[in-house]
């Protein structure tokens, strides 16, 4: 039993993030349409750990409703309640670092806001996995999150004495790795190149990054002129669409924005470096327009394009004026160029023994998993830590935890 002085400094630490006297417990408990957010919350108070160090932070609650659409979602044979493991991260990611009032946002722009969940199973953001926040006309607000999936806010900025409190209508799912992800926005070819350019699994474990994918039809205008590079010329390109060390939404490219990349000159003594350009609503890097923004990963963003950047091409500029950009490439079709340099997934031959097979079946098996040995060391710490700390986060809900 926990002590009452440490209770009581658990609620000292955050009674001063809001004026709201209610704290979390007696909110949750006073909202009929959160009974069953509420019971896994009482169930896993550590879920609620690193809330007194923050100033302030953002529940994104899901409605009862929202438990009953999970099998018609992507958590459909991942959720299990009964296991922490699984429903701690997945809830940390439910948490938003910082109060976000709803009613404040402006109509249009994208937001995204860093959650608590940052376990190596599901991220290689490593400030917190983020949560994509937009104002829709008509005051819809959508929280977008794995695969483009949307969440739509149902009763909105509910303060307690730790922040704001937003329901939903769904689960927000962590984003899933970017090959997952170029699948099923139907890219296949740009993960090829990667794949080709030997850039692959590298770039899926790489932290923190935004990578620009060029659509098919790109790939398919000057594929012919590709698909002879050398996997050194071919990773030069491509490593000319991946920005390191930064999850950039959209709303934050701003006209005249340079932006390094894993890209080296040919002397390989410097990164070569892509410009974002702006007119009117359209943005484009280089020349490229960005024709579908802010695609969450599990290591970043992606935004698709619609050229393939060419890093000795660097001054192209876009023509603002004309329905579609010119190719920085020569024009030389080739419809798939990489696909076939994509790992085999379906009705492959066998060239593996069978415990190789079983362990890529494990590692693939979950879409948002990317387990690595480091992985499961950093998770280890992590719970170490979240046991030491468990007394923070039932102070944090109040007396009501308690019942």
């Amino acid at each position: 039993m926990l002590s009452k002085s440490l209770l009581a400094l658990a609620t000292l630490l955050v009674s001063s993030v809001s004026a709201d006297p209610r704290d979390l417990g007696t909110v949750l408990a006073g909202n009929k349409d959160l009974s069953t957010y509420y019971s896994l919350i009482q169930k896993y108070p550590d879920v609620l750990l690193q809330l007194p160090s923050y100033a302030g932070v953002t529940i994104v609650a899901p409605s009862n409703e929202a438990f009953k659409n999970i099998p018609y979602t992507a958590l459909n044979g991942i959720w299990n309640p009964n296991d922490k493991a699984t429903t701690v991260p997945l809830l940390q990611y439910h948490v938003l670092i910082g109060t976000v009032a709803t009613a404040g946002l402006n109509t249009g722009p994208t937001y995204v806001r860093a959650t608590l969940l940052k376990s190596p199973r599901y991220t290689n953001v490593t400030f917190g996995q983020n949560v994509l926040i937009a104002k829709q006309p008509g005051d819809t607000v959508v929280f977008t999150t794995s695969m483009g999936t949307r969440c739509t806010l149902v009763e909105g900025d509910i303060p307690f004495q730790g922040g704001l409190v937003q329901v939903v209508d769904n689960l927000l799912i962590p984003p899933s790795r970017i090959e997952n992800t170029t699948e099923a926005f139907g890219v296949p070819n740009f993960m090829g190149s990667l794949y080709a350019a030997d850039l692959m699994p590298k770039v899926s474990y790489e932290e923190n990054i935004t990578v620009f994918a060029p659509v098919d039809s790109a790939f398919a205008a000057v594929g012919g002129s590709l698909k002879h590079l050398d996997a050194k010329a071919l990773a030069r390109v491509m490593g000319y669409h991946i920005v390191p060390g930064q999850v950039l939404v959209s709303s934050t490219l701003t006209n005249g924005t340079s932006l390094s990349t894993l890209a080296k000159n040919p002397a390989g003594t410097a990164q070569e470096s892509i410009v974002i350009r702006q007119s009117g609503n359209n943005k484009y890097v280089n020349s490229a327009q960005i024709v579908q923004p802010d695609i969450l990963l599990a290591n970043g963003i992606m935004h698709l394009i619609s050229n393939v950047l060419n890093p000795d091409a660097d001054a192209a500029i876009p023509n603002p004026t004309a329905v579609s950009q010119a190719p920085v490439f020569p024009v030389s079709s080739a419809r798939n160029p990489f696909t076939s340099a994509l790992p085999c997934t379906v009705s492959c031959p066998v060239t593996t023994t069978a415990a190789d097979t079983a362990t890529d079946a494990v590692a693939t098996s979950t879409s948002t998993s990317i387990f690595t040995s480091k992985s499961k060391a950093a998770a280890g710490a992590m719970a170490t830590a979240n046991i030491r700390a468990a007394g923070a986060a039932l102070g944090l809900l109040g007396a009501g935890m308690m019942l």
